[in-house]
């Protein structure tokens, strides 16, 4: 059986996520189903995919994911059942799939054939469906067409020596993610020398791994480690901003430092050589 894993809005608080995995168990025997987080901000679809995305791949091609976030069916807004990259994914027709993977396209998409029971259980009985090896063209119509957000892609200006990004996520730890990926840094930036521009702080160096930031070949009283400001590649392949073992809880996160919160700008100059 497929595994299924669910990422919501629905908070940790209420009994929302053991209602869902309820009828899960009700609907399938013995489910294998793993949480990927339920403590995405309210219809934030964008921090949604950007958390998704940095894990789904690492499931069984065949896995149906679940994503309870801004998932209404409105005149506006059909649900929807896409296989993507090999992977299902039951989620709202309202940009979700093109901020997951701009680059991709869905293999197949059907919209949900109209239910009074609800919007949780259509996509409880999608899943149902899904997991037992049912056709998608049985429980919902061919489309062809997905809703794009385009606007939440970065720009590379017309001389091609500046990208125009904004903050996408902002993690537990304060750590800014932008939009900016390293492959298109690096197709943009040709090894050239830059320099990224986060509100008043500048960054000339972007660096592997937090630890790469701290000069170890000096004493440690010399060093500058607490509170470091730092320019990363993150595992997800996005240009991430931080402080070296910064708490938010105490102030002590990039966000709160930088004075950056969720789309605000970050712009990255590349130097042409003389």
């Amino acid at each position: 059986m497929p595994l299924i894993t669910l990422t919501t809005d629905f908070g940790l608080q209420d009994a929302y996520v053991a209602a869902l995995k309820a009828q899960l168990y009700h609907q399938l025997e013995a489910p294998e189903i793993i949480d990927v987080s339920h403590l995405i901000d309210p219809f934030h679809i964008s921090q949604a995919a950007y958390v998704l995305r940095s894990v789904y791949r690492s499931f069984p091609q065949g896995s149906i994911h679940f994503v309870g976030v801004d998932f209404n069916k409105t005149p506006e807004q059909s649900l929807i059942v896409a296989l993507l990259n090999d992977h299902y994914f039951v989620c709202a027709d309202n940009g979700f799939l093109s901020l997951l993977e701009p680059e991709l396209q869905h293999t197949q998409a059907v919209s949900l054939n109209a239910s009074t029971k609800g919007n949780q259980a259509l996509a409880i009985e999608a899943i149902a469906h899904v997991c037992r090896g049912g056709a998608l063209s049985i429980i919902g119509s061919q489309i062809n067409n997905l809703k794009q957000l385009a606007h939440h892609m970065p720009i590379t200006n017309p001389k091609g020596n500046e990208i125009q990004g904004h903050v996408l996520h902002i993690d537990r730890f304060g750590n800014i993610i932008t939009n900016i990926t390293q492959q298109l840094f690096e197709r943009v930036g040709k090894n050239r020398a830059f320099v990224i521009h986060a509100r008043n702080h500048r960054f000339k160096n972007v660096f592997r791994d937090y630890h790469e930031a701290i000069r170890y070949d000096i004493p440690k009283e010399q060093r500058e480690e607490l509170g470091k400001k730092v320019a990363l590649f993150n595992q997800q392949g996005h240009l991430e901003l931080a402080v070296f073992k910064g708490n938010p809880s105490f102030g002590g996160g990039a966000s709160t430092l930088f004075g950056l919160s969720y789309l605000d700008p970050i712009r990255v100059a590349f130097i042409n050589e003389d």
